[in-house]
């Protein structure tokens, strides 16, 4: 989890990547580090997250979540980022998959489900704690930063509500 924090915090950009029901969560987890730091992306298809791969550099992350992490697309971009310098956090369920094989970090959650059960609520529930766990670790390293960002990032949402 340090590793991780470690390479986010150092990054250029972070980019919040998934395929299917993993990009959903992506998608969430970049929302909480939005509030932090603009630094952090997403993209939403495989053919934008291999263009955005493809324009990395060592100065980048990557933030896969997969839980299987043995996709053909994610295996794609993660090869590519990986060509540009890139280095890559994979949450995943699986310890030896490909993807884990590539990554700089893995972190491991879920349980074990069969195909006809992807994507089920509990996995979903663990690979969002990760998540957070990764946002309120990434905020002890800077407090101070931290508690402005959100200061600021909820003062300007203020004006979204009734």
């Amino acid at each position: 989890m340090d590793e991780a924090v470690h390479l986010m915090q150092e990054a250029r950009q972070v980019f919040c990547l998934g395929q299917g029901g993993s990009m959903l969560l992506a998608n969430d987890i970049c929302a909480r580090f939005a509030s932090l730091s603009t630094k952090f992306r997403t993209a939403g298809d495989s053919h934008l997250q291999l263009l955005t791969a493809s324009l990395m550099n060592e100065a980048d992350v990557v933030l896969f979540v997969s839980y299987s992490g043995a996709t053909r697309d994610m295996m794609e971009t993660l090869r590519t980022a990986k060509a540009a310098g890139a280095k890559i956090i994979l949450l995943t369920h699986y310890e030896d998959s490909p993807g884990a094989l590539l990554a700089d970090v893995v972190l491991l959650c879920g349980a074990q489900e069969s195909p006809l059960d992807s994507g089920s609520i509990p996995i979903k529930a663990a690979f969002l704690y990760v998540g957070e766990v990764l946002v309120l670790r990434y905020m002890l390293d800077d407090p101070a930063h931290s508690n402005t960002a959100q200061d600021l990032t909820s003062e300007a949402l203020t004006v979204k509500m009734l």
